[in-house]
């Protein structure tokens, strides 16, 4: 067997394509069928075309190679050394690798992140900002913040972060105000975080607000306001109150007699009798009450009936029609995971081998929700042809006002097994045969990796 790579040696920028020329030439006396597989570091992102050659003894045949770097920190800048693993069935202890290299160009990719965006606090408040680095070569980043106005003082700690390709860096952020709001609610300040990137002259701006309530809240100065009043009418009620006295004493008809002269005692003075009639006090009013306090749900005691839990979706397999299974790598849940392929059906990272399908009618599309990460779908990276996992808004997947590339068609093939097509680049879905990354390629109905079979979880 005489294998040879032609040229031994081309550069691919990331997210293009590059082909190499694979020729095979039996040396033997007998038909021989040659598998085809690309092996070292290029493996998640290269394929074979065909991956099976059947050549006549003296006879010699070709394959092409085709590399596809992701936009991504994964195909690292610079040269990268690959093999292609060439091996005879029936000879198999005469495998071959024909050795190549491949230089990737290098680009540059942030994305910042404000944690979280509304921060709260009456004398201060923390909040963080991540940077993470999407290209395929180091980064510097660094901060200044903006107030708009003079009403907040913006921090960060450190000043600027350098991050790896494929890491983030983060940094502190403290915001402080200008003055306390002692009295009078909450006021919100709006402020910009701008995050530069060593070698671009324009910054990325985030843009966040503080929420500053008052020391006293408004609530307080309320109560303290309705007491005060009725402590008020009460005192004027008191004073005005006087009751009224009256007297039924009357002089006794008769003769007049002579008083004795002398030392007496002054005859005592009718005494005065209360009157009859008695005012009341008039009690104010009960205090309304308040609707907020009131209970809801209406009265009876027993309340409304609890609904009991839906019951969860079916979970299916997707299986290729190579026998490899799709699956989530190594289980994480993160955004930007990539989608791989198993030979195995295996819970070892839990359920990221199964897959709930979320049917649109009005589109006849689907999207594809991972068991191990609830609220993710399966998605294809925008201006790649990388498979991941996002997440989305749980309403979103419920209703299917999704992007066209999270959202896929299921189309039966000939041969019964079926194609998985991107709604947003018409690309179908491609069984890799490895656990790093599963991308969508031309759809192709004679191809076997772009077959595959959905069945229910066993």
């Amino acid at each position: 067997m005489w294998t040879s790579l032609e040229p031994a040696a081309t550069s691919v920028e990331p997210g293009s394509t590059a082909n190499v020329r694979l020729r095979v030439r039996n040396t033997g006396d007998t038909v021989e069928e040659y598998r085809l597989q690309v092996v070292g570091a290029t493996a998640g992102w290269a394929r074979v075309q065909p991956d099976v050659l059947r050549v006549y003894p003296g006879a010699e045949a070709t394959a092409e190679v085709h590399f596809a770097p992701p936009r991504t920190s994964d195909a690292q800048a610079g040269p990268t050394p690959f093999g292609v693993r060439v091996q005879p069935r029936e000879n198999p202890q005469t495998t071959d690798v024909a050795e190549g290299q491949i230089t990737v160009g290098p680009f540059t990719e942030l994305r910042s992140e404000l944690l979280p965006l509304i921060v709260r606090g009456r004398l201060s408040a923390k909040a963080s900002v991540a940077v993470d680095n999407l290209g395929n070569q180091q980064l510097t980043a660094s901060f200044s913040g903006r107030e708009n106005g003079e009403e907040l003082e913006v921090e960060t700690e450190p000043g600027s972060v350098q991050v790896n390709p494929g890491r983030a860096g983060f940094a502190d952020l403290r915001i402080k105000p200008g003055a306390v709001s002692w009295v009078g609610g909450t006021r919100k300040h709006p402020f910009t975080l701008s995050v530069l990137r060593a070698g671009v002259p324009e910054p990325v701006e985030l843009r966040g607000t503080y929420v500053q309530p008052s020391v006293i809240p408004r609530w307080v100065m309320a109560v303290f306001s309705v007491l005060f009043a009725l402590l008020l009418a009460f005192a004027v009620m008191w004073f005005q109150h006087k009751p009224a006295m009256s007297t039924q004493a009357k002089e006794k008809p008769g003769s007049q007699e002579q008083l004795p002269q002398g030392d007496v005692k002054p005859a005592p003075s009718p005494s005065a009798s209360p009157s009859k009639e008695e005012k009341k006090e008039e009690e104010p009013p009960p205090p309304a009450e308040d609707k907020d306090d009131a209970p809801k749900g209406g009265g009876g005691g027993g309340g409304g009936k609890k609904d009991d839990k839906p019951k969860g979706p079916k979970t299916h397999t997707i299986q290729a029609g190579s026998g490899w299974y799709l699956e989530v790598k190594q289980g994480e849940t993160a955004d930007g995971t990539y989608v791989g392929q198993n030979p195995a059906l295996s819970d070892e990272f839990g359920k990221n081998q199964d897959w709930i399908l979320h049917h649109y009618p009005e589109s006849d599309t689907y999207a594809l929700e991972p068991a191990n990460a609830p609220g993710a779908v399966l998605d294809q990276k925008v201006d790649t042809n990388i498979a991941q996992i996002f997440h989305a808004p749980p309403e979103n997947i419920r209703t299917g006002r999704l992007p066209g590339n999270q959202k896929w068609k299921l189309e039966k093939r000939p041969d019964g097994l079926t194609r998985i097509v991107a709604v947003g680049s018409g690309e179908c879905l491609v069984d890799m045969q490895n656990d790093k990354s599963a991308v969508t390629w031309k759809c192709d109905d004679n191809s076997k990796s772009m077959g595959w079979r959905l069945s229910d979880w066993p």
